[in-house]
């Protein structure tokens, strides 16, 4: 049986979550701000390609991904195991990323582990560590080659001039 033992529970759950989303979204809109309320100032991230300090880990990522045509980084299922007495939890984090750049479309799914703590009430990631699970790789065949999306005319941006900031209203 799955129970919520309590709603300080649930609360630090949602606020997981949030700091969940801050990582995608930051890495999505290239927007460090974002990108960096995803970590405690001391964390560390363990991808393999870069393991060390989140902030230069954040910069490189970034850097990156302004030189793709653009990203998306989805949240598919969530597991958390939070430990309210402590102020610490662990998670594990199902992500299906996608990138499109120099005539390829990449697709890479894989999993964050993460652990977390609330420092005065603030959730936020200490450690993350990416696991790879597969990818695949496709010739880019144009935005639209068969007009299914013709009418859709509101297209997402990797900076600031996203509609996002201005319905969301982020500071």
């Amino acid at each position: 049986m799955v129970k919520i033992s309590n709603i300080e529970t649930l609360l630090a759950e949602q606020a997981i979550r949030k700091v969940v989303t801050y990582y995608s979204r930051g890495c999505d809109r290239c927007d460090l701000e974002i990108f960096k309320k995803a970590f405690h100032a001391d964390a560390e991230v363990k991808y393999g390609t870069y393991d060390g300090h989140y902030e230069k880990f954040c910069e490189e990522i970034v850097a990156g991904n302004l030189t793709l045509k653009d990203t998306s980084h989805t949240i598919i299922n969530q597991y958390y195991e939070i430990d309210i007495n402590s102020n610490k939890a662990s998670g594990e984090i199902y992500v299906l990323a996608l990138w499109g750049s120099d005539g390829f479309n990449y697709t890479c799914s894989g999993r964050y582990l993460d652990k977390y703590e609330s420092r005065d009430g603030d959730w936020r990631i200490v450690f993350r560590q990416y696991l790879y699970d597969w990818s695949r790789t496709t010739e880019y065949s144009g935005d639209d080659p068969n007009q299914i999306f013709k009418g859709l005319k509101y297209r997402g941006t990797q900076n600031k001039n996203d509609i996002s900031y201005s319905i969301l209203k982020n500071k």
